[in-house]
C-alpha cells in the first residue's frame, strides 16, 4: 500500500513522511546498525490540534530532530503531542517515549502486562553473580559450547540494560485510546512480548499491528516478559484474532503497509507450525530424542545463516528453538 515504504524495506533507505488517511501520517525512524533498519512511527492529528504518536521509535538525537522536523511540516510542534501509545517494550518502539513525555507532558500508554514485563526486565538482580551463574547453567543445558557462553552472557546483560520506564496509563484489552474524535481500540495480542498491543481503527478499517504481523519477515516470539503459556501458542491465538480483520489495512511496526491480513497471518502461523515439525524431526533423529537446543538450532534454516548468528541474534535463535522444542514435546503422542 506504499511504494516508498516497500522500496525502503527492500533496500537501505528510510521511508519519508506520507499520509495514510486524513489526519494520519507515517514515517520511518532509523535503527542503529540492525535489521530491520527502520521502525514505522504513526502520527494521529486530532481536531483540537493535538498530536498522538503510536510507537515513537529508537531514541537518538538524530531521530529526535527528525520528529521535530516532521511535526513542523504538519504545522505542529513537540508541545502539541498529547499522547504516546506504545505497542510493546522494545527500544525500537518505546525508546523515544520518555524524551517526548519530558518535552511535551504527553501521556504515555501501554498494556499493563507490558509494564510488568518492563519491571521484570529492568529490576536489578539481588545477586548478579548468581544471576550470571543461572544464565550460564541455562546455556550449558542448551548444549552451547563453553567458548560461546561469554557472548551470550553479554547479550543477556545488554538486554537487561534497558532503562526502567513507568507508563502514565495502563491499557487493557478493548480500551479506547485518548484521542478526541476517534475510536482507536487496544487489542491485547501477546506472543512477541507478553503485553504486546495491536490497535484497531474500525471506522477507517485499519489495524496497527506493531511487531505481531509484518509483511516481509516473521517476528520473534517470547521476547519480553514471563508468559503464562508457551508464547508460541499465545502468538498463534493473537494471529487468529487479527486475521478476523481481513478487510482492514495493516499498519505494521516495520516493513510497509499492506492488505491481505488473513493470508499473511496464515503464512506466519504456517511458518511456526513448519518450524515445530522441523524441530520434532530433529529430536526424533537423535538417540531417545536427546538433541540439545544447540544441536537442533544448528540444523535449522536461519535468514542470516546459522554461522552468522552472534550475540543477541544467537541468543534469540536459541530461545526460539527452545520454545519450539517445548511445543513439539508437548504435542507428541
Amino acid at each position: 500500500m506504499s511504494t516508498a515504504q516497500f522500496e525502503a524495506a527492500a533496500g537501505d533507505g528510510i521511508p519519508p513522511l506520507e499520509q495514510v488517511r486524513e489526519g494520519l501520517y507515517c514515517y520511518g525512524v532509523p535503527l542503529p546498525g540492525v535489521l530491520p533498519h527502520f521502525t514505522l512511527s504513526y502520527l494521529v492529528l486530532d481536531d483540537a490540534g493535538g498530536v498522538h504518536i503510536i510507537d515513537p521509535g529508537w531514541d537518538s538525537d538524530e531521530n529526535w530532530h527528525a520528529l521535530e522536523a516532521v511535526l513542523a511540516g504538519l504545522g505542529r510542534g513537540i508541545r502539541d503531542v498529547a499522547t504516546v501509545t506504545v505497542t510493546h517494550l522494545h527500544p525500537d518502539h518505546l525508546g523515544m517515549a520518555e524524551r517526548v513525555r519530558q518535552a511535551s507532558g504527553a501521556v504515555v500508554a501501554l498494556h499493563r502486562a507490558e509494564q510488568d514485563a518492563i519491571r521484570e526486565l529492568t529490576s536489578p538482580a539481588d545477586d548478579p553473580l548468581s544471576a550470571d551463574a543461572a544464565a550460564v547453567d541455562r546455556f550449558a543445558g542448551w548444549g552451547v559450547p563453553a567458548d560461546r557462553h561469554p557472548e551470550l552472557l553479554d547479550a543477556v546483560h545488554r538486554r537487561g540494560a534497558w532503562d526502567p520506564f513507568t507508563a502514565d496509563r495502563l491499557l487493557d484489552d478493548g480500551d479506547l485510546l485518548d484521542i478526541p474524535g476517534l475510536e482507536l481500540r487496544a487489542l491485547h495480542t501477546p506472543g512477541h512480548t507478553t503485553g504486546h498491543l495491536a490497535i484497531l481503527d474500525a471506522e477507517r478499517q485499519l489495524v496497527f499491528t506493531g511487531d505481531l504481523l509484518l509483511p516481509n519477515q516473521f517476528p520473534g516470539i517470547g521476547l519480553g516478559g514471563t508468559p503464562d503459556v508457551n508464547p508460541i501458542e499465545a502468538y498463534l491465538r493473537s494471529l487468529s484474532l487479527v486475521a478476523s480483520f481481513d478487510d482492514h489495512e495493516a499498519l505494521p511496526g516495520h516493513g510497509y503497509r499492506f492488505t491481505g491480513i488473513a493470508e499473511r497471518c496464515a503464512e506466519t502461523a504456517a511458518h511456526h507450525d513448519r518450524r515445530t515439525r522441523e524441530v520434532s524431526a530433529a529430536l526424533a533423529a537423535t538417540d531417545a530424542g536427546a538433541g540439545t537446543v544447540w544441536s537442533v538450532a544448528s540444523g535449522l534454516t536461519w535468514t542470516a545463516g546459522w554461522e552468522n548468528l552472534h550475540g543477541f541474534a544467537l541468543h534469540s535463535a536459541l530461545s526460539q528453538t527452545a520454545l519450539h522444542i517445548g511445543r513439539a514435546q508437548n504435542s507428541a503422542p
